[in-house]
């Protein structure tokens, strides 16, 4: 394949389109604090990040249901036809979330906070859990459809836009402005993508598939994956409540601010796993396909590459934290602590990525849960006592989390895969 072949490939269009929304993050999060303060970027990352909360359990589920389905119906069924398929699912959803970010927003004090008026709160915390849940799945048939690549610019698109307005929104409607237009992103693409499928596929041919029939795949696809959402539902909450509630609670807006720093930085540190975990998901089910051996020597491969490229991640975080703070106007004497755990709890993330696929690799969910609500369990404990003292409570009952689930899932893969040896 040549260079330019591979730069029109899907997955560069993909990779570019969530580096521009990674920007956009990190732009819109640097001049609210330059210029609002870290108070209000305190506000501004409570409200995504709660909003996000209730939805990603059932929009990352959706999403991956809605790939599989168009692969499987892409030669006797509209693609249109089966995002439609989706309508009453979505709508649940949306009410569960909704009522899941309603009840958060409700038990903390961002409804009350003076830097940003209630009327433009509700309605944009609305917007986004529409638009994370209409985009997951659109985005999953797009997949699907071999659509990735469109969807992909039409996304891409849509976030540079808003990038290159997003200090004159700020400078003109504060930060309201801003949360309008973070709104829009979330929904705009969804909107955008629905109307490519509708005139891309829905001509190409009738569907023989009928609409009630989909629905009914649509439903037992979700529900088959009831433990992996409870996973992300209880990661979702225990994270919710120790990065935003315990944190606007025991330091108020400026903590908040200084974890919504942190983790915008973790999520940086992991930006080349997350972006290359579908390729580890394939290496992983070619080697299972071979046997125990072969898949637990491809684990220890992608743990090695894993780990090698978030360390390279890490480091230039860590030298360039006192510079980071310096950019936020932040207390780095907080703040580089904070960017400092993070990186080790990057580190070991990674290989919890592995650990991840190689359980779906075996068939095997509820381990995975189990370990998960034990690990989170603990780490809303240790968060509870160390909260009244320090702020970096929230980084050390992160990394003991996710040092648990990296020790036990670590054993139990070994001895699933030792005994399958024994087996075979």
């Amino acid at each position: 394949m040549k260079w330019w072949d591979r730069l029109r490939s899907p997955e560069v269009a993909l990779l570019g389109s969530n580096l521009l929304a990674r920007a956009l993050g990190f732009v819109a999060s640097l001049l609210v604090s330059r210029s609002l303060g870290v108070a209000s970027l305190g506000v501004y990352s409570g409200v995504l990040i709660t909003t996000a909360s209730p939805t990603t359990p059932m929009s990352a589920v959706l999403a991956n249901n809605a790939t599989m389905l168009a692969v499987r119906h892409r030669a006797d069924a509209s693609m249109w036809q089966l995002l439609v398929s989706h309508a009453s699912l979505l709508l649940g959803s949306l009410l569960a979330a909704a009522l899941g970010c309603g009840l958060m927003l409700a038990s903390g004090n961002l409804l009350s906070s003076p830097l940003l008026d209630v009327r433009v709160l509700w309605p944009v915390a609305a917007g986004l859990v529409l638009g994370q849940l209409l985009s997951q799945v659109a985005m999953g048939v797009c997949h699907g459809a071999d659509l990735s690549r469109q969807a992909a610019w039409v996304s891409g698109g849509i976030t540079l836009t808003a990038l290159l307005l997003v200090y004159p929104v700020l400078h003109y409607f504060g930060l309201a402005g801003v949360m309008v237009q973070a709104m829009l992103v979330a929904v705009l693409p969804a909107l955008a993508m629905a109307f490519l499928l509708r005139r891309g596929t829905q001509a190409a041919h009738a569907s023989r598939v009928p609409r009630a029939a989909l629905s009914q795949q649509v439903k037992a696809l979700f529900w088959q994956a009831a433990p992996n959402m409870g996973a992300t539902v209880v990661n979702n909450a225990t994270n919710w409540v120790s990065c935003i509630y315990l944190a606007e609670r025991f330091h108020g807006h400026e903590g908040l601010g200084l974890v919504a720093i942190s983790l915008q930085w973790s999520a940086l540190m992991l930006l080349p796993v997350t972006s290359w975990s579908g390729r580890v998901m394939r290496a992983l089910t070619l080697a299972h396909e071979q046997g125990p051996a072969a898949l637990q020597h491809e684990m220890a491969r992608q743990i090695r590459r894993c780990v090698g490229v978030t360390l390279l991640a890490v480091l230039p975080v860590l030298v360039l934290g006192q510079v980071i703070a310096m950019l936020y106007k932040a207390d780095a004497a907080l703040l580089w602590p904070m960017l400092a755990i993070n990186g080790l709890s990057a580190l070991l993330a990674a290989v919890n990525v592995v650990y991840e696929r190689a359980y779906f690799c075996l068939g095997e969910q509820r381990p995975w849960l189990r370990v998960s609500v034990l690990a989170y369990a603990a780490q809303m404990l240790l968060t509870l006592v160390m909260i009244h003292w320090t702020l970096l409570a929230v980084a050390v009952g992160n990394l003991l989390a996710i040092a648990m689930v990296m020790v036990v899932v670590s054993f139990n893969l070994k001895q699933r895969l030792h005994a399958g040896k024994v087996s075979a």
